[in-house]
């Protein structure tokens, strides 16, 4: 036998990955993706509640069967899951990818390049409205990451 003070392969090295900004966008994607399912299966579950009304005109509501019940409340929660994760990967593909590019583009890293990233990403996401729905949503998230970044103290 022989002593070592490690393995004796050394770990994969995904160092790559995040440090192209077709990477980091790769990493928004899946990661807000993932974040976006858990966000649609919780808000799933609770948007399709029965209500508590079981008497209306002095008349009983019949109540639908459990496996009924329990069919829409899964088809809600896998609908509600479906939207947010699009929209979820969308928005935080879109945002780590461009502020990449933004900071290589302008060879700083500052507070600006997520405030210009912001404004790619609200832009992008308002395009199919119109140009003013752009120019509102780029002012919105741009102001949105301003805050955010001065409230957490990046920079």
């Amino acid at each position: 036998w022989f002593c070592t003070s490690g393995p004796s392969e050394l770990p994969p090295d995904f160092s790559w990955l995040s440090n192209s900004c077709g990477g980091k966008a790769a990493i928004g994607v899946f990661g807000g993706g993932v974040m976006g399912l858990l966000m649609g299966v919780f808000l799933g579950a609770m948007s399709d509640a029965t209500p508590p009304v079981t008497v209306i005109a002095g008349k009983d509501v019949p109540q639908a069967p459990l496996r009924e019940q329990i069919k829409v409340t899964m088809r809600a929660t896998a609908d509600k899951s479906i939207y947010w994760c699009r929209n979820f990967a969308f928005i935080t593909g879109v945002f780590g990818g461009s502020e990449c590019l933004v900071e290589k583009y302008r060879g700083k890293h500052d507070v600006w390049n997520p405030v210009a990233s912001g404004c790619i990403t609200g832009a992008a996401l308002q395009a199919k409205q119109g140009p003013q729905a752009a120019a509102l949503g780029c002012g919105g998230f741009a102001a949105f990451s301003l805050v955010i970044d001065s409230f957490m103290g990046h920079y």
